[in-house]
This record gives structure tokens, sequence and C-alpha cells, in this order.
């Protein structure tokens, strides 16, 4: 039989591929590999640090939802839900609250829930209204006070004007003089002085208020306003003042004299040893602060204790006299 040639050379071409080597990529320079390699290992870090990322900020998002939730519950978990005051009924609370004054109910408004439910009663602002308006307003004082214009106690409370108490109104006055020139006297020729002085007024409960004109400032005045409110150190007023019966207490530098409210306007009338000062006052807000200054419309003075003689009129410019708070007034 004769060889199959064909099928002997498909034969040998097979056993030839099958043979040969597999074809390699061409090789790359050494620094193109390690720059290669250290890309690769920078992406896997790459790959850690989002890992650790995004593990972080789901770490801190929940201790933030944590302390939030903490502060919530903070929030409504009140300081003085265990106090032995509040265990008291409520009717005998606000008894208690009764006897306090229009700043101590504020304030008993700010101390926990349960004292600012007690104080928000019609009872305690009416109490509070009926005796602060009389002593100041003489309608107030001869009629029926009402609420009429007002919704509620503690609107006319708000909105009413008065004065305020637990401290004094002051007013800051300056002006220039030359000073004298003698042979006991260091002052240089053509100098020119500045003469800084207060005025200062305390509205008192019962009617009354206390006038002074010091060169003290307030947080050092105060304590001479409570000395004359204590009557230390009281001075025996002039003859002149007790025949007329002016009713004037004079404290070192303090007199004691009356005023009243008429609408929004306070009109004071002070005593001397020497004339009778007045004064005409507007009750001003400022800001979501009611009842905070007074604006000086007029001031003018008698030349006589008994209100004879002439009157002196005194320029004046709508100065306004600013509170300042002081608990033993």
């Amino acid at each position: 039989m004769a060889p199959d040639f064909l099928a002997e050379i498909l034969a040998a071409e097979s056993e030839r591929d099958a043979a040969a080597p597999a074809p390699t990529a061409p090789a790359l320079p050494l620094t193109l590999t390690l720059k290669s390699r250290n890309a690769g290992e920078q992406d896997d870090d790459d790959d850690d640090d989002d890992d650790d990322d995004d593990s972080t900020s789901i770490a801190s998002c929940s201790t933030s939802a944590g302390h939030a939730a903490q502060d919530d519950s903070d929030e409504q978990e009140d300081a003085n839900l265990h106090h032995v005051l509040l265990n008291f009924p409520e009717y005998l609370l606000v008894d208690i609250l009764y006897y306090l004054d229009e700043d101590a109910v504020g304030h008993c408004l700010m101390t926990c829930h349960r004292l600012r439910h007690v104080a928000q009663s019609e009872a305690v602002f009416e109490t509070l209204c009926r005796r602060i308006f009389p002593a100041q307003c003489p309608r107030a004082r001869h009629g029926r006070l009402q609420l009429r214009k007002f919704p509620t106690w503690l609107a006319m409370l708000q909105r009413r004007p008065r004065v305020r108490h637990n401290g004094f109104y002051f007013l800051k006055t300056y002006y220039y003089k030359k000073p004298e020139l003698n042979m006991w006297t260091e002052i240089a020729p053509g100098t020119i002085l500045q003469v800084v002085y207060y005025r200062y007024f305390s509205f008192q409960r019962d009617g009354t208020v206390l006038y002074a004109m010091l060169f003290k400032p307030p947080h050092d005045a105060g304590a001479v306003l409570r000395r004359a409110r204590h009557h230390h150190y009281v001075a025996e007023p002039e003859p002149s003042a007790v025949d007329h019966g002016s009713g004037a207490t004079i404290v070192k530098e303090v007199w004691r004299g009356t005023f009243h409210v008429e609408r929004d306007e306070v009109l004071v009338s002070v005593p001397t040893n020497h004339c009778v000062v007045e004064f005409r006052f507007r009750v001003a807000s400022r800001g979501a602060a009611h009842h905070a200054c007074l604006v000086l419309l007029e001031h003018y003075a008698f030349s006589e204790p008994d209100r004879s003689g002439w009157i002196d009129y005194f320029d004046t410019h709508d100065e306004e006299l600013h509170f300042y708070r002081h608990w033993d007034l």
C-alpha cells in the first residue's frame, strides 16, 4: 500500500506547533516595573484608607447621634424635679408666690417646669398688678383696677407703663469749666476742667423716691442710697422745711420726694432745704425690654420750699436715664 504523504505532513506540522514555546510580552524596563508595583500598592493602601475613613465616619456619626440623644434626655430631665419644695400642693405654692415681688416671680419662671407652670397663674399676676399700680398711679389708687385694655394680668404687668424697683435710674452729666487760679493751685494756665456727676432716682414701693446728685459712679452709689432707705446717718432737715411741711429727709446728699405715673409719664417732686425740684419723665422701652429707661422731658425748680417765688427752668435734650439693678433697694 502506498504511503499517505498529505496525512504525514499535517501530523508533522501539528507536532511542531505543539512543541513551539508560547509568545511572551516584550520586557519592560526595571524602573517602570517598580513604579507600577508601587502604584498598585498605593491603590491598595488608598482602598484601605477609604475603608478606614468610612468606618471612622460611621463611628463618629453614631457617637454624635448618641451625644444628641443624651443632650435631649438631659434637657428633658428637670434638675429640681425632686426638690422638697415641689412636693407642696399647687395652691400652697401659689400662696408662697404671693409674698414675692415681680422680679422674684420672674426668676421662678426660669427655675423648673413645675414652678413655671404654677407661676404662670393669673392669680399671681393679678396680685402683683394690684400691689404695683395703685402705689404708682393715683387713678388706680382711688378707682378700681380692671383689665379693660389688656387681655390678661400678665399683659398688663408687661405693657402698662410703670417704674421699676430693686434698683435705681441714673443720668450721667458733665460740663466744662475754667479752674480758679490762685496761689494754692498747681494747674497750668489755660487748662479746662471736666466735671462729671450723676443724678440718681430710686423709686420705692410706698410711692416715694430717693433723689441724689453724687460724684460716685453707679456701682458705688448703691450703698449711699441703701443707707438713705434704711434711715442710717439721717441728718435733721432744715427748720424751714419742717415749718412748711415738705417732708424732705436729708441723708448726706440724698433727698426723699414723691412720684406718680400718669399714662406713660412720671412726675417727680423732691423738696430740699432750699427749693423744690420737679422732673417729668417718659417711660420708654429698649428692644424687647419693657420699662428699661426714662427720658427726661422737663426739669424745673421753685425758688422757695413752699412752691412760691419764681420758677427756674433747666435745659433738657431728651436724655435717657438707664436702670441699674441693685437688690438692696
